[in-house]
């Protein structure tokens, strides 16, 4: 297939309500060609609701979507062939061996299917051929579904919370799998999830979700030259000349005692990090800087998202 450099697939100002409760308010997400985009979220934020428009199987309320150039909702079934879903949910009959599963996937996918790769994968994932669907674990189903999806060589992947049930050494597994497709010519991949250490070992973008929107996005090396976390000894009384110094300028989101740290000091989290914000800071408040370091996609999480109720939610 020739090359193009158009994003696989784009959701820009879409919206989406369930009754009187809009769920996605103007979400813009764009899946660049060859890449991981990773999209984080609470629960609720309206990440399933996203990839469920992404995928064609829920309608939108205003905004545009296309995958592969179309609306998703109107995909030919050649295009839904180039496209795997992976979500955490089972499939299939209770008394159905593995092998039988393999073979209706073998039968819809067509000339997609790699039966060497799903046989692979499935050693790999150590799913067995003679098992009965309702027999798996957790695990073992999740590793299923990702073996299958992967087996039909798809151009666009999309996991939503694919990992869940797995232990370690199952998600290494995932890992290595996902990296093995990216790398593949053409392969691009939207994972939603909470595993934040998976997301950040993966993932070339990433996108929070808050409210129905994303509320930030980039590269993992963008955002983490935009987040800092800049801790400032306080002079004597110093702390309300400080407190109002962020409040004032541009990109400081707030003010926290370090728990770590003398009672003299606080942190400044900075967003929209530049050069000389640390000066002023220290010119309009007498404060004194002491520290200026990057900040980890995990803490870059709970400030987008809300540090109190995100911190509940947050996986390793």
């Amino acid at each position: 297939m020739e090359r193009s450099d158009e994003p696989v697939a784009v959701l820009s100002g879409v919206t989406r309500w369930f009754g009187r409760e809009q769920v996605l308010k103007g979400l813009d997400l764009t899946l660049e060609r060859g890449t991981v985009t990773a999209l984080l979220g609470r629960n609720g934020s309206g990440k399933s609701t996203a990839i469920r428009i992404l995928m064609g199987l829920l309608g939108r309320d205003g905004g545009d979507a296309r995958v592969f150039g179309r609306d998703p909702e109107l995909l030919t079934t050649a295009e839904r062939e180039r496209i795997a879903w992976v979500t955490d949910a089972s499939s299939g009959w209770a008394a159905t061996q593995v092998r039988d599963e393999v073979e209706l996937m073998r039968r819809l996918r067509g000339r997609r299917w790699d039966a060497a790769r799903a046989l692979a994968l499935l050693a790999k994932f150590e799913v067995p051929l003679d098992k009965h669907l309702g027999a798996l674990s957790k695990g073992q189903g999740t590793r299923l579904r990702l073996a299958l999806a992967l087996a039909a060589d798809p151009e666009l992947l999309v996991l939503d919370e694919p990992a869940l049930g797995l232990d370690l050494f199952g998600r290494h597994d995932f890992l290595e799998a996902i990296i093995d497709t990216v790398e593949r010519e053409d392969r691009t991949v939207l994972i939603a999830s909470h595993l934040i250490d998976d997301v950040e070992r993966v993932a070339d973008r990433v996108a929070f979700v808050r409210d129905g929107a994303v509320a930030a996005d980039g590269t993992l090396q963008e955002l983490r030259d935009r987040f800092r976390r800049v801790r400032f000894a306080l002079p004597a009384g110093g702390e309300p000349a400080l407190a109002a110094a962020c409040r004032d300028l541009l990109g400081v989101e707030r003010l926290v005692p370090d728990p770590n740290a003398p009672p003299d000091e606080r942190v400044a989290v900075v967003d929209e990090f530049a050069e000389g914000l640390v000066a002023e800071l220290e010119a309009r408040s007498g404060a004194r800087c002491l520290e200026v370091r990057r900040m980890t996609l995990r803490e870059i999480y709970l400030e987008v998202l809300g540090r109190r109720a995100a911190r509940e939610e947050v996986t390793t």
